[in-house]
């Protein structure tokens, strides 16, 4: 097992494409990190750097201790799973999950004529530990700066140098992995996926869920340090990606190694991340708990891509009247007053009545029901989404005609209690609760608040 920490990385392609920009992050032994965010935003890019699929423009990349920017994807022990299966079709279920570890050899100890095991000084381990010291030194004459893991990769590198020139190590050869360790292994991988019984199929009469068990198990038998996982479950269907998600959670939980997860789907960041790394074009805009990106955004984008449906943006103004402060909407005829103390987290310059700021409010924080809270609008009903469960309502705070279909600054969606009905174009009041609103700057979208 291990942890993965990213300095400064950076993939600028040759048309000048910025794919990722200073992503700074240090990921734990056994987390379950998600990156996520829009197609375009630069999260399968970073993946395939920390898999050595994509070259690393500048930056530096440590799994471990050990900084891998030069190490081929093979020598990195990692093991990743595609977004497409990419199983062989004329191998059985058993075959492709054993195939990789088939074609691999491993270092068996060497024995003299009394059957002991034979040592000496490792010279391949001493020049390979001499490239890798002289990469680290060329590294070093590159930056422009003091790195301290930079210096103490160097210090380690020579003390491990000094080690195996000293020190006699125990000779190996490699050989293949005996047929029995690699039968067991694969049928261990087949019971904790719940494929046992099809290890004798083809993967054409699997469905599209057990073939990504088949790629997952094919990643279990490598028993890397590090899982990459690049959107394994966009090929399936709703229901299938729903119970995916649980046996991937399910499986982190039994394997305890570090997985590294991509998706754009946000419900999957929120139920599957310990922590998730929310990126816009190449920029990481913020990393913390599922819990704190949905309570405490850091930026409007944030507050907006996550959670379901996306959070309710107004233009307003906020005006400090005695130990009050008026909330004035921009775009609508509508003022709302609420006591200091319920924005006493909100940075107090913005009190001015000057600055426009960017009011939110989730859709669950938004009701139909008569007095439910304090503070009420009307609103121009424009349709009705019928879940089942609940409804979302969508309609428009501006009722003089707007056409709320479309995208306006004052366009709002609610949920509303299961079997609602009203016709399009009905003026209903909704309640809002203030009390769990976000303030952003209208001109960097930047969160106001000044604590958590």
């Amino acid at each position: 097992m291990a942890s993965v920490r990213l300095k400064d990385i950076c993939k600028v392609y040759p048309n000048g494409l910025e794919a990722v920009k200073n992503f700074n992050m240090e990921i734990e032994d056994k987390e379950f990190i998600v990156f996520v965010g829009p197609s375009g935003c630069g999260k399968s890019t970073a993946l395939r750097m920390i898999a050595g699929l994509e070259a690393i423009t500048s930056g530096e990349l440590y799994i471990g201790d050990k900084l891998v920017n030069g190490v081929e994807p093979k020598d990195r022990d990692i093991a990743m799973v595609f977004q497409n299966y990419a199983l062989y079709p004329h191998m059985t279920i058993y075959n492709n999950i054993a195939f990789g570890l088939k074609i691999r050899k491993v270092p068996v100890p060497v024995l003299d004529e009394q059957g002991n095991e034979v040592y000496e000084t490792d010279y391949k381990k001493v020049k390979e530990l001499e490239r890798y010291l002289s990469k680290l030194k060329k590294y070093k004459e590159k930056s422009n700066e003091i790195i301290p893991e930079l210096e103490q990769a160097i210090i380690n590198t020579e003390n491990e140098l000094e080690y195996y020139k000293a020190t006699p190590q125990k000779k190996t050869v490699l050989k293949r992995i005996p047929k029995a360790e690699i039968d067991r292994k694969v049928r261990e991988a087949a019971e904790i996926l719940g494929i046992t019984d099809y290890l004798k199929k083809k993967p054409k009469e699997m469905s599209g869920g057990q073939r990504q068990r088949v790629a997952l198990g094919r990643a279990i038998v490598r028993q890397p340090k590090v899982f990459l996982l690049d959107e394994p479950l966009s090929n399936l269907d709703a229901k299938l990606r729903t119970s995916m998600r649980a046996e991937i959670s399910k499986l982190h939980n039994k394997l305890q190694t570090t997985f590294i997860y991509v998706t754009h789907d946000q419900v999957e960041a929120m139920t599957m991340g310990t922590r998730i790394v929310v990126m816009k074009l190449g920029v990481v805009q913020q990393i913390d708990t599922p819990s704190n990106l949905y309570n405490y955004p850091a930026n409007k984008f944030v507050a907006g891509f996550i959670g379901t449906p996306q959070m309710n943006f107004f233009n307003c103004k906020l005006l400090k009247n005695g130990a009050e402060i008026m909330i004035n909407f921009i775009d609508a005829d509508i003022s709302f007053t609420v006591p200091q103390k319920t924005l006493s987290h909100i940075n107090s310059d913005y009190f001015d009545g000057t600055k426009s700021v960017i009011l939110g409010i989730r859709s669950e924080h938004i009701s139909i029901e008569k007095n439910k809270y304090p503070h009420k609008a009307k609103c121009q009903v424009s349709f009705i989404e019928d879940l089942g469960i609940d409804c979302q309502l969508y309609g428009d705070i501006n009722v003089n005609g707007v056409d709320s279909i479309t995208e306006s600054p004052t366009r709002l969606v609610l949920k509303a209690p299961a079997g609602t009905k009203f016709n399009t174009g009905d003026i209903k009041e909704v309640y809002f609760d203030l009390k769990n609103i976000h303030l952003f700057d209208a001109e960097t979208e930047h969160t106001l608040r000044v604590d958590k």
